[in-house]
């Protein structure tokens, strides 16, 4: 067991009281003040719920009240939604919020703390809010509409989520920073420009009905059911799953395989033939098992980058090329394999034709493997050719690069009127669900002239 005055085994030089006990004591400290705010906060939510239940005809009804304005297909989410729309939005037959009548007839009851949590909770206004930093303790939220920015720590209310995630809910005070209060549905980053289409919509249409310009929370919360199932269904949509069959495509990965009685000329004659053939990666010639790649240089992809940004992601130290096939030797064996397209056919005749007498060379198997993708997907394989060591993380970037780009490209002709900003969030986010580890797209947003993304 450590002593308070040892050395404290993190060595950092310091007594143990001096650094990670103290550390350790903070972070109790912390734990508990967060432990006391959540729980005098289910408190009152399940008091406010059983106040208002009473006053609606029991829990059953009040149940059944809160979620009807909702569409079915929110599934769970309709509770919660359900929860906040009765507390502070839905105006009862006194003309009273939830939160507002509760507190006139039961607030007295309570200690001053929870006096004050609750008043807080009457002035909470909702709005749109967008994840757009990160900071030592959590995450930075944004409201679209002001640009005011929020940190909002780790804490029982909020995780890790994707970049550029939006939502539409409340917040209120906690601590030095703030926290999500009630249901928080965080969407697809499309889900922002949606929500600010819609409530100007909706503003426009009370001006013209009354005259009078309500202010934008006041729109959110009178039309709260219809703003959460609409981001509900726009997030859907953009889940990335595929809901028809027809919007999929049949894929072949082939593999072929022979014997041939001289490997070696192979080899050489491959990668004699002025036709894209090089050794792989990783490949030492002098071993037992030799790689051979067909590949296709990306030039008319990767030149339209300024070189100023071409030598900022050293793209003058790697060189990057499409894999359109590999053909493995180890012995007398030979493997031929790839996505079936005409360059790996070519591939595959040329193997089959004279040459195949030339070196010894007999078909022994041939495997066709079907895979089903969205329509939109690519497969596509690459190589990178470089001196320098890249880590795990790089090689995915780099790998990334050449697919992002022309998919960039592809969405700015489909949505010229959204920007090249926009775009990557979005696609950031999406890589994000795939994958957390490897969300960061700066490569691409150093070749678009990108400020790099706060996520890294």
């Amino acid at each position: 067991m450590v002593g308070r005055n040892d050395p404290c085994p993190c060595g950092s030089g310091k007594k143990y009281k001096q650094c990670c006990l103290s550390k350790q004591s903070e972070d109790q400290a912390e734990q508990a003040k967060a432990r006391a705010f959540f729980d005098q906060k289910f408190k009152l939510t399940t008091d406010l719920y059983s106040f208002l239940a009473q006053k609606n005809g029991g829990e059953w009804a009040f149940d059944s009240q809160k979620i009807k304005s909702f569409d079915s297909d929110l599934g769970s989410i309709r509770e919660g939604a359900g929860n906040v729309w009765a507390f502070f939005f839905r105006e009862y037959d006194n003309g009273k919020h939830g939160i507002d009548w509760f507190v006139e007839e039961r607030g007295k009851r309570y200690s001053m703390q929870e006096q004050e949590m609750l008043e807080r909770w009457r002035t909470m206004k909702i709005s749109c809010f967008q994840l757009v930093d990160m900071y030592e303790k959590g995450t930075i939220i944004e409201d679209i509409w002001s640009g005011e920015r929020y940190r909002m720590p780790y804490c029982e209310t909020m995780g890790k989520l994707p970049p550029w995630s939006v939502a539409v809910g409340m917040i209120e005070p906690y601590f030095e920073g703030w926290c999500i209060h009630g249901s928080f549905i965080w969407s697809h980053p499309i889900v922002k420009s949606e929500v600010m289409a819609r409530v100007q919509q909706l503003q426009e249409e009370t001006v013209q009905a009354s005259g009078r310009k309500l202010p934008l929370t006041d729109i959110i919360a009178a039309n709260y059911p219809e703003i959460i199932s609409m981001c509900h269904r726009i997030n859907h949509s953009n889940d990335g799953s595929v809901k028809n069959p027809k919007d999929m495509r049949e894929y072949i990965y082939v593999t072929r395989e022979y014997t041939c009685e001289d490997p070696e000329m192979l080899a050489d004659m491959l990668l004699d033939k002025e036709d894209g053939y090089i050794l792989s990666p990783g490949t030492d010639p002098a071993a037992d098992k030799i790689v051979i790649c067909r590949a296709e240089k990306l030039d008319h992809i990767l030149n339209s980058i300024p070189v100023d940004r071409r030598e900022r992601i050293r793209l003058n130290e790697i060189q990057l090329s499409t894999d359109l096939g590999n053909i493995t030797m180890h012995k007398q064996n030979v493997t031929v394999s790839g996505w079936e397209n005409s360059e790996l056919l070519a591939t595959l005749d040329l193997l089959e034709s004279k040459w195949a007498l030339t070196v010894g060379l007999t078909r022994i198997d041939e495997r066709r493997e079907a895979h089903q993708y969205p329509q939109e997907v690519i497969i596509n394989r690459f190589n990178i050719v470089t001196d320098k060591k890249l880590s795990q993380q790089e090689v995915f970037a780099y790998s990334c690069l050449p697919q992002l780009l022309q998919t960039i490209q592809k969405e700015q002709k489909k949505y010229p009127m959204k920007s090249i900003e926009m775009l990557v969030r979005k696609k950031e986010y999406e890589q994000y669900r795939v994958n957390p580890n490897m969300s960061a797209l700066n490569l691409l947003r150093i070749a678009l002239g990108l400020p790099e993304s706060p996520f890294a």
